[in-house]
């Protein structure tokens, strides 16, 4: 209001004053005062509008989303806040042409290369039931549409490709994974008296928020949903790592295996690389006879080995160095060279467990922890270890001497021909058992990702010396794959994926001398239409330490033999199992998932995979020119791996193993208690009760 109009209004009420008075002169007084307030009224009011000169001040620009997160992290304390995180990501807007390019680079990929391409249309029988899903529309529909950020693009890939639940194909970008985001509690699902519920594994009492006596303690709400409803939700969505939701649901929550030494994942449900819909997470404990309790616990948000520390200062800044991908020939600046492309030596880790080593394992202190012993969980207590190698632990059951178990852990080992140890060491392991008197073997293979293909043969090859130790397989014979196949056998020595004389024929028995696997496919139907595929094959294996003398021979057969798993077991980890378990009949267990339903023993059973880098580079090597359909290398740090071939259960089989769900579930289901999820020797003890 003016100044003028205040005084104006000032007078008026003067006056209704003035008025209401008993006397002339009170009257007579009023006149004059008004008289006199309008004067001085009039006078002020020229004053005021006269112009009057304002000192300039520049309003401040707005913080740059990503400058907080670069001073969190350049600090170096290893601690940095959600809201800088989720703002820088979202700072990077969406950039039509970066997407094009990312799109048509998956798309090439994946629709030249993934071998399930087509069977991926197909519904997966239940109980093991993954929605179809059609990747090529997906892709396009992505391409179409116009992301609010680059991270919603980014993120819809990755999802897109997740949804096929085959942890052998993901599309990831490193740009938003440079943080990780974890709550300070884990969770299982163990099942007391028939009913399952969600539970504390551990809590770090010294985080905020973080109540007192919490384990074992009943979680029944996370965000306002019930608990195993909101953990299967978030699981389903983002772990991949097999068609079986119970196994997803494993992949979820804590667990307890051996990889070089014992250790706990904290599980996929409580440790992410995705933004979180929110900072914290609201949960409703019940401990006991105690009332519930609502705790809201913020995400723990810490700097991972990607994040590029006093490299970026802004929006910009973060985009250049962290986000786009550095000038090179290839792909995404990857420091490993792979100068052999022998298929049998090549190792690429399948996405699904580079996504489980991601997590890393909980720290559980120093004394006396939650009630656990020394510097970490004290988890073998029925057992005594006797060896260990790269990929294995052997043991002995205390009071059962009869039995003793290998750990399997892994099929990650180095390939003879540089360095045999692997490979021996892991025969004198198995000898060691022997020599302990023990007349039946339990395999424990939990939480195994896989790893070489020759070493998975080998281990096949150990135990049944007279059997077939390899899997038939095939791959796509796309019109690429026919060129470069016709370009490849023209090389001094087969190097590529695309060179024939690197499979041995199925038919025959002998290795390739010609492009035929490729340019003579066998027509095979496929999600509703009939696509070629290769002749079927498998790879070439020769190790001069087999066959094993007479008196190393092994005594188990097979119904001295037991497989334990919680249905993580892939890639390389599924060709022993199943060949255990389809060819020699080997019992197999499976531990935890849902309740009274079937459980997975294996998971991602395709034939080997490989990334985007892998294929760009090869096809490059070989000289091939395919125009706008061949792979091409990503704009961004990024990777997109794909499983290049389909394996048989059998060899008369028509299905791949991946969508063969008559042979996924375990001959026996079993759930997790409160003991066996934190001591694995628990089952191992039960499993032995069941020998005959």
């Amino acid at each position: 209001m003016k100044v003028t109009s205040i005084l104006s209004l000032a007078v008026a009420l003067c006056v209704v004053s003035a008025q209401s008075g008993p006397t002339t002169s009170a009257k007579t007084a009023t006149t004059k005062a008004a008289t006199t307030t309008k004067a001085a009224t009039t006078t002020k009011a020229a004053t005021t509008t006269k112009p009057v000169t304002k000192p300039t001040t520049t309003p401040p620009k707005p913080k740059d989303p990503c400058s907080t997160l670069a001073k969190e992290g350049d600090e170096g304390n290893g601690h940095l806040t959600y809201n800088s995180v989720r703002d820088c990501y979202r700072a990077q807007s969406y950039k039509a042409d970066i997407a094009a390019k990312t799109v048509t680079s998956v798309e090439n990929l994946i629709g030249n290369i993934y071998v399930f391409l087509d069977q991926a249309k197909e519904n997966s029988k239940a109980p093991f039931k993954t929605p179809k899903v059609d990747l090529m529309a997906g892709l396009k529909k992505i391409k179409e549409t116009k992301w609010k950020s680059d991270y919603d693009f980014n993120m819809a890939l990755t999802y897109l490709t997740f949804s096929a639940n085959d942890g052998h194909l993901a599309y990831r970008n490193t740009c938003y994974n440079i943080a990780t985001f974890t709550q300070p509690i884990s969770l299982y699902a163990p099942v007391n008296k028939g009913v399952q519920t969600v539970r504390v594994f551990y809590a770090d009492t010294t985080q905020k928020n973080v109540p007192k006596n919490l384990v074992d303690c009943e979680v029944t709400t996370i965000d306002g949903k019930p608990a195993l409803q909101a953990i299967q939700e978030f699981t389903d969505r983002t772990s991949a790592i097999s068609k079986d939701p119970g196994v997803r649901l494993n992949d979820a929550l804590a667990s307890t295996a051996w990889y070089k030494e014992w250790l706990v994942s904290p599980g996929g449900f409580s440790n992410r690389w995705e933004v979180p819909a929110k900072a914290s997470m609201d949960y409703t404990f019940k401990c006991g006879s105690a009332a519930p309790q609502k705790v809201t616990i913020p995400w723990i948000v810490t700097p991972n080995k990607n994040f590029e520390s006093n490299t970026f200062k802004d929006t910009k800044t973060f985009w250049e160095t962290q986000c786009l991908a550095p000038a090179s020939p290839y792909n995404n600046g990857r420091p490993d060279d792979h100068s052999s492309n022998d298929l049998r030596q090549r190792i690429n880790v399948a996405p699904a467990t580079t996504l489980y080593r991601e997590r890393g394992h909980i720290q559980f202190g120093n004394g006396n922890h939650n009630g656990r012993e020394g510097d970490g969980p004290k988890v073998i207590t029925q057992a005594t270890e006797v060896s260990t190698t790269a990929s294995t632990a052997f043991y002995t059951l205390n009071k059962n001497k009869n039995v003793c178990v290998a750990v399997i852990a892994t099929e990650e080992v180095g390939y003879f021909e540089f360095d045999p140890s692997d490979y021996t060491q892991f025969i004198e392991g198995l000898q060691k058992l022997k020599k302990s008197g023990c007349k039946k073997l339990i395999l424990d293979m939990s939480n195994n990702g896989g790893g070489s293909v020759d070493f998975a043969y080998f281990v096949n090859a150990v135990f049944f010396p007279k059997e077939k130790p390899y899997f038939v397989q095939d791959l796509r014979s796309t019109a690429l794959a026919q060129a470069a196949a016709k370009i490849a056998i023209k090389q001094p020595t087969p190097k590529s994926t695309f060179d024939a004389r690197g499979y041995v024929s199925a038919i025959t028995g002998r290795v390739f001398k010609d492009a035929s696997m490729f340019t003579k496919g066998i027509n095979q139907k496929r999600g509703g239409s009939t696509q070629t595929y290769t002749q079927k094959s498998y790879f070439e294996h020769a190790w001069p330490f087999l066959p094993l003398a007479k008196k190393d021979l092994l005594p188990w057969k097979p119904a001295d033999m037991a497989i334990i798993t919680n249905g993580f077991c892939g890639s390389a980890c599924t060709m022993i199992a199943t060949r255990f378990n389809i060819a020699h009949k080997v019992k197999t267990y499976a531990i935890g998932g849902l309740h009274k339903t079937p459980l997975s023993y294996f998971s991602f059973p395709g034939g080997f995979v490989m990334d985007n880098y892998s294929i760009v580079r090869d096809l490059r090597l070989l000289g091939y020119k395919g125009g706008k359909t061949a792979p091409t290398s990503l704009p961004l740090k990024a990777s997109t791996n794909v499983a290049v071939a389909e394996i048989y259960a059998t060899e008369n089989s028509t299905v791949p193993l991946e969508y063969d769900t008559k042979y996924f579930a375990a001959n026996v289901h079993l759930d997790q208690d409160s003991v066996s999820a934190r001591h694995p020797d628990q089952v191992w003890v039960k499993i032995a009760a069941d020998f005959k």
